[in-house]
């Protein structure tokens, strides 16, 4: 008797089912190449503001990467940003044609340096880094060099530099409300009812100042110092006021900037390292100013 062929599918086993990944959607307007090269259940970062990013970089503070949008330096995938406008991971960034490489954030300790300027050294910050620290003594850095509320060249003293915009923009946001202590070189009939004047004074050409005290040492001969505590005032200001009266400010000196003085161990085009107690400090008392309280009296 002929048996009858049992069908091929019927003795054929099936092979296991494999365990193939499905396939990841790709969102639209993205590179298929580089979404591969992403791990799955990777998220994109959330997107922040140019300004700030730029700022926590190093390329600029905050207010320089604003100017650059406003005169169309700074551009987004090729096209100029308004204001605030916000940075996803993959956008193209250039500055003057050129492209801006941004590095992924590392954890790194925040550096801060005290330098001692000379009167008429030009702080060129916005030079290229490596020039940068070459012209002025300063240590290299991955980012830029910020300077805090920065003296005009014709003066100098005390700066207070960091490579963290992040930090520079908080300082700078409360750096008004501190105390500063200038030195002042004179040349001219300095007397003792033209530093009381000094000390009332209010306002110089029609902008506010707040002098907290005022110190003669008078000079043998021409020359004379004079030691000024003030508070959002600036050294300008300083200069103009007594400019008026027929007094010369021959040198001009920033050495205290709050809670942080400009001691002798510190000569002149050199700089150090700001303690993490001094930039405690600094940080406390600009805390504490913010909060409301009673005016100084002047007088």
């Amino acid at each position: 008797m002929r048996t009858r062929p049992r069908a091929a599918a019927r003795d054929r086993k099936e092979p296991a089912a494999r365990n193939v990944p499905a396939a990841r959607k790709v969102p639209a307007g993205r590179n298929v190449r580089a979404a591969r090269n992403v791990p799955a259940g990777h998220h994109e970062p959330p997107a922040t503001r140019v300004q700030k990013l730029l700022s926590a970089a190093g390329i600029g503070s905050r207010r320089e990467v604003e100017r650059w949008i406003r005169e169309g330096r700074l551009q987004i995938n090729g096209e100029v940003p308004a204001l605030g406008a916000k940075l996803a991971a993959r956008d193209r960034i250039t500055l003057d044609g050129r492209p801006v490489r941004l590095h992924a954030p590392k954890s790194r300790d925040l550096r801060v340096l005290l330098f001692h300027r000379s009167p008429g050294e030009t702080l060129d910050l916005k030079a290229a880094t490596s020039r940068a620290a070459e012209l002025l003594n300063l240590p290299r850095s991955s980012g830029r060099w910020l300077a805090i509320q920065p003296m005009p060249p014709v003066d100098g003293g005390l700066e207070i530099l960091t490579d963290d915009g992040s930090w520079a923009h908080r300082v700078s946001r409360g750096v008004h409300a501190l105390t500063v202590d200038y030195v002042l070189r004179m040349r001219g009939p300095l007397s003792e009812a033209l530093v009381e004047e000094f000390r009332a004074a209010a306002d110089c050409e029609g902008e506010s100042m707040c002098i907290l005290n005022a110190e003669a040492q008078y000079g043998a001969g021409f020359n004379h110092w004079l030691h000024v505590t003030a508070r959002a005032t600036r050294s300008a200001q300083i200069r103009h006021w007594w400019g008026a009266r027929g007094i010369i400010v021959s040198r001009l000196m920033r050495v205290r900037f709050g809670p942080v003085h400009l001691s002798r161990e510190l000569p002149r085009g050199h700089s150090r390292a700001m303690l993490a107690s001094e930039r405690n400090a600094l940080m406390n008392e600009i805390d504490s100013a913010r909060t409301p309280r009673e005016a100084p009296t002047v007088g």
